[in-house]
């Protein structure tokens, strides 16, 4: 008798011309055991007999009748795993959520650790608000597969719902540690991580800010996003060779990036790193002219390069484009105090008090004009507010030790001349110090 086993041995390719030249009975017969064995292959596989294969074998079952029951065989076949999940997922997109979960839920009481399947099923509970039944379900399909793709994005999508932002980034680092292009990975990895820093800024925890980002940039080392928001946080922090690594790296990924090139120039100017912080400056402003910010900054750099006229006009562009500019005001009193243009001075500096009445600079640029007028009380008055506003601002502490001797106080002035020549210590190297809380 014509076995199975005499077709190719080591090869799943069933057997079809042993049909050729056989009796019906036997077409029968050879018809049932081929059916048999692509159910024991798609069991073993865990993947359907192909349709093609189907096609084959039937071609050569030339009587009708037998036709008929192969057919009927075939198409009863109901015991291929993929099945269940195949039918599920075209229940889902057909809008039938109900009928969907319902397979998968009879599927799993026989594969109970079918990862597709668990996280099938998830995201209809997810779908239909219910996250408590969701999360036992992925955790079962990580335990079976703790790198399972689909398994780690859905359960990372529901921590971030839950604004647990840590756990969602270790979800999605699982996966872009196996593929770091990952697009569905690398977008909700920068949410989590961008998320738990604003969370830990906004409670003053910028450590624990800063180490989030860092955290994501192992993951998402080329995302100009991301880096950029480090870089910032690392600038306002003083960390500044990191703030300019980042920020440089940055640049480099997205050239056009404005807000990278803003933030470059930030750091450029606290470095003291002047040209180059002009020519971002200008490059930003080129693009983005009436950011009266930028323009404030630009001014900054360039009266502390002493283009003062140049600095002035970017200052006055600040102020037309946003008259509540107040640090536009300060820099153009303080221009004109330089020029000893006292009256000019006075006015900006006035100008910039309505708005923000404990401007350090400001009040130290009145008690400078009253004393160079010889008004001592009036020149104490001012310059005491101002190392009140401002405690680190040397200016204000040298001119009232000046103005105290004038007052015949020699232990007072002495204290404060001490003080200014201390930060003037500190401040050496670490560019110019500031006057106020206010930056570009």
């Amino acid at each position: 008798m014509l076995k199975f086993a005499d077709a190719a041995s080591t090869s799943s390719t069933l057997p079809y011309d042993r049909f050729i030249g056989v009796q019906p009975v036997m077409k029968t017969v050879m018809a049932w055991k081929s059916i048999a064995a692509l159910s024991s292959e798609g069991r073993g596989s865990h993947s359907p007999p192909t349709l093609f294969s189907m096609s084959r074998l039937l071609s050569n079952v030339a009587d009708s009748a037998i036709l008929l029951v192969v057919l009927t065989v075939a198409f009863s076949y109901k015991s291929f795993p993929q099945t269940s999940i195949e039918r599920a997922t075209t229940l889902t997109n057909d809008h039938h959520p109900a009928e969907a979960a319902e397979i998968l839920r009879s599927y799993l009481a026989t594969h109970p650790d079918d990862v597709e399947a668990l996280t099938s099923l998830a995201r209809l509970r997810i779908d239909d608000g219910d996250t408590s039944t969701a999360i036992p379900l992925l955790e079962r399909a990580l335990e079976a597969n703790p790198d399972s793709r689909e398994a780690n994005i859905t359960f990372g999508k529901i921590l971030i719902s839950q604004h647990h932002y840590q756990e969602a980034m270790e979800r999605f680092e699982i996966v872009l540690a196996n593929d770091r292009q990952d697009v569905d990975a690398r977008k909700d990895e920068l949410t989590a991580a961008t998320a738990l820093a604003l969370e830990a800024r906004a409670d003053g925890r910028y450590e624990d800010a800063l180490a989030s980002l860092r955290q994501a940039r192992k993951s998402l080392p080329d995302d100009p996003t991301l880096l950029t928001d480090l870089g910032i946080q690392a600038q306002q922090m003083h960390l500044l060779p990191e703030a300019a690594e980042v920020l440089n790296t940055a640049l480099s990924l997205a050239p056009e990036r404005l807000d990278t090139i803003y933030a470059l120039a930030r750091v450029e100017t606290d470095q003291d790193h002047l040209p180059e912080a002009e020519r971002h400056l200008r490059a930003y402003l080129a693009v983005r002219p009436r950011d009266a910010s930028a323009h404030y900054g630009l001014g900054h750099v360039l009266e502390r390069q002493q283009q003062s006229d140049a600095a002035a006009a970017e200052f006055q562009n600040s102020i037309e484009l946003q008259p509540t500019q107040t640090e536009s005001y300060y820099q153009l009193g303080q221009i004109a105090l330089d020029e000893h243009q006292d009256t000019s001075a006075r006015q900006f500096f006035e100008k910039t008090l309505a708005r923000n009445p404990r401007h350090g600079g400001a009040l130290t640029g009145l008690g400078i004009i009253a004393y160079r007028a010889k008004d001592y009380p009036t020149a104490h008055q001012q310059l005491s507010a101002a190392t009140e506003a401002s405690p680190d601002y040397q200016p204000a502490h040298y001119y009232l030790g000046l103005t105290l001797v004038r007052l015949g106080d020699k232990p007072a002035s002495d204290l404060e001349l001490g003080i200014a020549v201390e930060l003037d210590r500190q401040q050496q190297g670490k560019g110019e110090p500031l006057a106020t809380s206010g930056r570009f």
